[in-house]
């Protein structure tokens, strides 16, 4: 019949949604961190099959996430995470030593930083009583490791010498004994045995127990 209807729509060009991953993107090992789209987008789907703008994350790998907007219109964006190594944490040295004494503990040189429950920042510390003494070693990432030891103090053996000390005439000799029992003797004389047979004069003896006290 030759009739006509015109008719028109405006059609609009939508951006894509930005984008982007922010938070750490490497964290110690036994941690967690952090990734987060911006915030305000119509909807989120990460790879990991979470639909928040935000995700913890505590293993390596890479992660991304698809963000659409009020307008249907998407984008992607993903993040490699990596997961740091703690140090090492060992204390090496003797932990037990004779009363008067000291010992010295050692954590593994090399580290960023060390802090000792003595209050020393060094990978080495002295310590003179008993107890626990522990170590926070921090690595170049910033990751710490925590150890600890427990030290003791041995008591010293003790020491006395019996025997008479008196001898009536020059060339005359008396018995000394030192306290029977210890691992080890060492007389003035240079006797090894725990009694001693000696003239006049002044003599001692270094007693040692087990223990090398």
């Amino acid at each position: 019949n030759g009739c006509s209807s015109t008719c028109s729509a405006n059609v609009a060009v939508s951006p894509p949604p930005t984008c982007t991953i922010s938070g750490n993107t490497a964290f110690c090992q036994g941690q967690s961190t952090q990734l987060c789209a911006p915030a305000g987008a119509a909807s989120y789907l990460w790879n990991t099959g979470a639909t928040t703008n935000c995700i913890t994350v505590s293993t390596a790998g890479t992660f991304s996430v698809t963000v659409t907007n009020a307008s249907g219109c998407s984008s992607t964006c993903s993040a490699n995470v990596a997961v740091n190594p703690l140090p090492i944490c060992t204390i090496s040295g003797n932990t037990s030593f004779c009363l008067g004494q000291s010992t010295q503990l050692c954590a593994p040189a090399g580290a960023a930083s060390y802090l000792w429950s003595t209050g020393a920042t060094s990978n080495c510390t002295t310590v003179s009583a008993a107890g626990t003494s522990a170590v926070t070693v921090t690595n170049t990432s910033g990751c710490s490791s925590v150890c600890s030891t427990t030290v003791s103090v041995n008591p010293l053996p003790i020491c006395s010498i019996t025997g008479n000390n008196f001898i009536c005439a020059a060339g005359q000799t008396t018995q000394l004994c030192a306290t029977p029992g210890a691992a080890a003797y060492l007389w003035s004389t240079g006797a090894t045995t725990n009694c001693v047979t000696v003239g006049a004069g002044v003599f001692s003896v270094t007693v040692t127990d087990a223990s090398g006290c």
